[in-house]
Order: C-alpha cells, then structure tokens, then sequence
C-alpha cells in the first residue's frame, strides 16, 4: 500500500508540472481514507498552492472518520467576517439553554449603523426593531455588519470571547479581529455535531448558513444540489471561505461530510483567489467521495 501512495505521488506530481493551474482537471483518482490518503491530498494541495498568488491557509477534517490535514492552518489572519461565527454561535448556545429568547427585538439606532461592507440594514435607516433571529439571519445569509455589530453589543463583546476561549479557539481574538483556519474548523464541527445549541437551532443556523450572497468560492465549482453550510468573508488582501460540504446531499452514497477551511492573504485579485477556493473545494470532493 505505502509502496503504491509514493507511486501514485510521483505520478500526480509529474501531472501537476504540466496543468500547473489546471488542478480540477486532473484526472479522477479516489485517494481512499486514513492518514496516508490525507498526506497524500495535502502534498497535491500544497504542490498546487504554490504555484499560485498569495498566501492560503488550509484545515481540512472529515467528520466520519476524523482524519483531517492543514496547510498553515495555525496562522493567525485578519479574520474579517468570520468572526460573525462565534458571535451567533454564542447567542444560539444562550438561546438553547434558554437564557435568552431568539424572538426579543432589537430596535436600530443611528449609532449602531455599520454604514459599510455588506448587508441591507444600513440602508433601512433608524428606529424599525428586529428580531435576534431576523438579526441572526441578516448576518450569515448577507454577512450584515450592522446585524452583527448590534448582537455584539447586546451579548458582550468580553462574554464572546470568554465564549470563544471556552470552545478551544485559542487563537481566535474578537478585540483584534483575528483567527486561523484550524479555530473556524473546530467552531463549524461544533455547530455541526449539536454542541452548540440544541438539535432545532442548529438545523436553524445551518439553513441561514446555506444559499447565502456568498456563493463563489467554496460551492462554485461542486455539483449543484450539494449542501455547503458557510461564512464567507472578504478584508484588505484577504479572501476567505470556510464552511462543512455534504457530498451526501448531493448523492453520493460513500460520501461523508467534511469542513473545508480556506483563509488567504497577500491576495492582489480577488477573482482569481476566490477560484483557487474553489478549485480546492472541488479537489477535495472529488477525490475523496
């Protein structure tokens, strides 16, 4: 079997010298499960990678068998957006142990208007409440800045972080707006595996998390109708993906699903690095389901 990987390394990586940048286009080889196969995902990956722009942090994890690999995984990077995770993950632990009711109402005031980036609450002006759901929604589904600023507030930014710090997220900073590929990881299995909140509420996030304005990175180049549960975020130089795919959903029967981190820096195009996520989302599916 050892004998075979190194086989089948040397072959991917004299096909990898002459697509270059063609990574899906490679032909289809299934990589199998275990650690040998993950090593072997993670050589291709970073052989490709390095041919590309910029800078790209990687955690990678199945969630059935609990292999998982990274590339600069522990980098910490201007998270962006991504911090909106931790907030609603807070809200939503508090909202299933009952400490706090989803349908309360925020009103908007003049000073909470986050009059920049993305969202459409900046542009409905002051004075109309909302739900902390509706807020919910806005934040993860449009990335709405106002939306996230005006929970932030509501729970305490010191309570988020101590919240975050209690998950694990050791190198996730709410004050510095930073974080690394493997923190977002380890948050989205959270979520996903129902340690957050209770059962309902996390098939409610996770539907605010699937068809959002987002979908050009991770999703853009894997089959239509499977499932990608995501925050995307954009700064200065920086693109970033970072979500759980469901190959299942898309019918594949030995499909398991899997979180896909993907941050990045020292970007010059945001086009060309949104395809790279891309075309590492569909790298992985492919060979791995």
């Amino acid at each position: 079997m050892v004998k075979k990987l190194i086989i089948a390394l040397v072959v991917y990586s004299i096909i990898l010298l002459f697509v270059g940048r063609q990574l899906p286009f490679i032909p289809e080889m299934r990589f199998g499960s275990g650690t040998q196969a993950e090593d072997l995902r993670k050589n291709v990956l970073e052989k490709f990678l390095r041919e590309e722009k910029g800078s790209y942090s990687i955690y990678y994890k199945d969630l059935k068998t609990g292999q998982e690999f990274g590339i600069n995984e522990n980098k910490v990077l201007t998270a962006g957006s991504l911090n909106k995770l931790l907030i609603i993950s807070y809200l939503y632990s508090l909202a299933g142990d009952n400490k706090i009711n989803l349908e309360d109402k925020i009103t908007i005031q003049k000073k909470d208007i986050q009059d920049y980036g993305t969202g459409s609450l900046r542009y409905e002006g002051e004075g109309k409440p909302y739900a902390l759901k509706t807020l919910t929604q806005l934040a993860l589904e449009q990335s709405d800045n106002t939306a996230a600023y005006v929970l932030s507030i509501k729970l305490g930014e010191d309570k988020i972080q101590e919240y975050g710090n209690k998950l694990g997220l050791s190198s996730t900073s709410m004050a510095n707006n930073k974080t690394t590929a493997r923190d977002m990881g380890k948050i989205l299995e959270l979520i996903y595996s129902r340690k957050i909140t209770s059962d309902p509420l996390t098939r409610e996030l996770l539907d605010f998390m699937k068809d959002t304005d987002f979908e050009d990175r991770l999703i853009r180049d894997l089959p239509s109708n499977v499932s990608v549960y995501h925050k995307a975020a954009d700064t200065i130089n920086m693109v970033h993906d970072v979500g759980i795919i469901d190959p299942a959903s898309g019918g594949a029967s030995d499909g398991s699903p899997f979180i896909l981190a993907v941050l990045t820096s020292d970007v010059k195009d945001e086009g060309e690095a949104k395809g790279v996520i891309g075309k590492v989302a569909k790298f992985i599916y492919d060979r791995g389901n």
